[in-house]
């Protein structure tokens, strides 16, 4: 089995990041539909989200999807 682990990364104004776990989904597509929703309410709150045109290096959330195979 395996596990896909949600982390989200905030990065303040003087370039310190906060990582946390936000999610743990049994398939990839669970996964990334919550991580599309969250940069989705990201963009209505106004945040400049990692990976957008013009954010690099001065955005202010992340997430990255990261797979865990379980034994």
């Amino acid at each position: 089995m395996t596990v896909h682990v949600v982390i989200r990364e905030d990065q303040n104004e003087h370039g310190f990041i906060d990582t946390s776990v936000v999610g743990l989904f049994r398939t990839r597509s669970d996964a990334d539909a919550f991580v599309e929703s969250s940069v989705s309410e990201a963009h209505d709150e106004g945040l400049r989200v990692c990976g957008d045109p013009g954010t690099e290096p001065d955005w202010q959330v992340s997430w990255m999807i990261e797979s865990h195979s379980l034994s």
